[in-house]
């Protein structure tokens, strides 16, 4: 394994996030599989002063009265007319607003120093596939005493994080962080090919669909929701849960696949009714995905049918 020092390398980048952290870049390209970056921050917290400061309040005062009236009203009769109601009137204040000098007392924040911080990074990475790439950008951001890493990738690879370890001890004035991310890297671009799902059907209970080629299924799950239609109320629902490699049959060619499930094998039973039934596929890998937003929607694929037996 390849350890290039953050300081001595092109491929690291620095920026200044601000006066409590740092954050650097590496970005691999396949020429080293391990870099160690060294970032500094200061780790603060919030306090408040109170100041009076003079300025202008206001308040309402009455400037006056007008008098307000409602009416004459006609009087009510068998045949109308006669003399009508005398009206009723009021006085009604009329308001203003005067400003006069007061003081107001104002709360002031201002950062106060805890210690400094000192972060010693390790960057593990592995390409599980032989297909270079032009560069994965891997970011680790220090602010204050938290560390975090993202990435910006190619589109061709999930970067997956497979691992972290943060360890830290303070000394003096000082806290020391030591840190390791092991990412690992999955080509992209079979499994994309494999998440293209059509021509779902049902036949003796078992239910088909058709995917794309599917090269490794390591990186592949399967689900199945099966609802019960009513015309009035909720639907039940039947099975709804991530199914087991032995719970279907894939026999995939280098064009395309064909995915069986025995719905009946699974405990479902499909007489008398109206049944959905929802098959999805989708991206599975140990770890967490640190590029899901590059991919959107590609990550998963899903079928319906409506099944009706009498």
């Amino acid at each position: 394994m390849k350890i290039l020092m953050g300081v001595m390398a092109l491929a690291v980048s620095f920026a200044s996030l601000a006066s409590t952290g740092e954050s650097r870049t590496f970005n691999y390209d396949g020429s080293q599989n391990s870099i160690e970056l060294l970032l500094r921050g200061e780790k603060t917290h919030t306090e408040y002063r109170y100041e009076n400061r003079t300025t202008t309040c206001y308040r309402t005062d009455i400037a006056g009265y007008r008098t307000v009236c409602n009416g004459p009203y006609p009087r009510p009769g068998r045949y109308g007319g006669g003399m009508p109601y005398p009206g009723n009137c009021y006085q009604q204040p009329v308001y203003r607003q005067v400003a006069y000098p007061c003081t107001q007392t104002v709360q002031i924040p201002f950062e106060v120093k805890d210690y400094d911080v000192d972060a010693r990074v390790i960057v593990d990475v592995t390409n599980l596939s032989a297909v270079m790439t032009p560069g994965e950008k891997i970011v680790v951001n220090l602010m204050g005493d938290n560390l975090s890493v993202s990435t910006v990738g190619s589109k061709k690879f999930f970067l997956m994080l497979k691992k972290q370890d943060i360890r830290s001890n303070m000394n003096g004035s000082v806290k020391f962080l030591d840190a390791l991310y092991a990412i690992e890297m999955i080509e992209a671009t079979p499994i994309l090919k494999a998440l293209n799902m059509v021509n779902i059907s049902l036949e003796n209970d078992v239910l088909s669909f058709d995917l794309g080629p599917i090269s490794n299924r390591a990186n592949l799950g399967f689900s199945l929701n099966v609802t019960k239609k009513k015309l009035f109320g909720s639907d039940p629902v039947l099975f709804d849960r991530e199914l087991d490699s032995s719970e279907m049959t894939i026999n995939s060619t280098s064009t395309a696949s064909l995915a069986k499930i025995d719905v009946d094998k699974l405990g479902v039973s499909l007489e008398d009714g109206k049944f959905s039934l929802t098959a999805k596929a989708f991206f599975k890998a140990e770890g967490t995905l640190m590029n899901a937003s590059q991919f959107g929607d590609d990550l998963e694929v899903s079928k319906t049918l409506i099944f009706k037996n009498r």
